[in-house]
């Protein structure tokens, strides 16, 4: 007899070897994830009285029709990830074929539109340099300086070492491979002062005109813009975020006559249509064209 042709069952075991096996294909740090993912498309399921085999392309619609109720169209796309993956994993559905259901979340990432970072203007970065005193806002200040001028991310703030901002004597130089080069007399105060017992990291509790040896967070690096809104006066500070750093940077280069390849090195963004995004025409920028073309509008 051909053994090709010889049927047998598959063992329980192997069986149990094949469904671990399988479930290393899911992402090992967000595995749990996942699995939440899977439960609550269950859960949904179970109140709508479908059945184990109910998983069609119709059934997924109308459960991303209701997801999108409470989501946003980038949290949508995430969950059609996760769930994609966990469908053939368990299920061994591949979702991707299901044109109607990609179309539909396409339509709605279309009719989303992202609320980019609020930016500070130039002269209201100066003017909080200059009036904010140092006793208490000090930190914010390096953290504002360093963010704007080097284009930062607040994760990259938040893990700067001490051995990356070095006095070059006209200026400061640094960091983290991308040879950001800056001036600032408030960043030269803070390696003088620093308690290099304290570690490696540059940003360090600033209380009372004293340094703790507790290293700053990423959550209070990314509430810098806020601070300096609210110090400043400005309608809802609280909606001034981290991220408005980098985006304040890019604007004021682009403001200043650096063109895309400039403003594209700055930040370290490959992507022109990305770099781009990080701009908006500042006030400043819109008064300027107005007093050169006065007949403007």
């Amino acid at each position: 007899m051909n053994d090709n042709a010889e049927s047998f069952s598959i063992p329980a075991e192997i069986k149990q070897e094949a469904q671990e096996a399988t479930l290393r294909l899911l992402p090992a740090k967000s595995k749990r994830v996942y699995e939440k993912e899977m439960v609550e498309f269950d859960n949904w399921r179970k109140k709508r009285s479908l059945g184990e085999g109910a998983i069609t392309e119709e059934v997924l619609l109308a459960y991303f029709f209701n997801v999108e109720k409470h989501f946003a169209a980038s949290s949508m796309w995430t969950k059609y990830s996760m769930l994609k993956s966990i469908l053939k994993v368990h299920k061994g559905i591949d979702i991707s074929k299901y044109g109607q259901l990609t179309s539909y979340l396409k339509v709605g990432s279309r009719k989303y539109k992202t609320k980019k970072a609020k930016i500070l203007e130039r002269n209201q970065i100066e003017e909080f340099l200059k009036k904010a005193p140092d006793v208490e806002y000090l930190q914010v200040k390096v953290a504002l300086f360093l963010g704007v001028a080097g284009a930062c991310r607040c994760n990259e703030l938040t893990f700067l070492d001490i051995s990356d901002v070095q006095d070059k004597g006209s200026y400061l130089y640094k960091f983290h491979g991308h040879g950001r080069s800056f001036f600032s007399q408030c960043c030269r105060n803070v390696s003088k002062i620093h308690p290099k017992a304290a570690g490696r990291r540059f940003f360090l509790r600033y209380i009372d005109g004293k340094y703790a040896t507790q290293h700053v967070g990423i959550n209070t690096i990314s509430k810098t813009f806020s601070k300096v809104a609210s110090f400043l006066g400005l309608p809802d500070p609280e909606s001034f975020t981290g991220h408005g750093m980098r985006r304040s940077s890019a604007t004021l280069l682009a403001n200043a006559g650096g063109d895309i390849t400039i403003v594209k090195r700055h930040g370290g963004w490959k992507s022109t249509t990305v770099a781009e995004n990080y701009i908006e025409e500042s006030l400043s920028s819109k008064m300027a064209i107005a007093e050169k073309n006065p007949g403007a509008t």
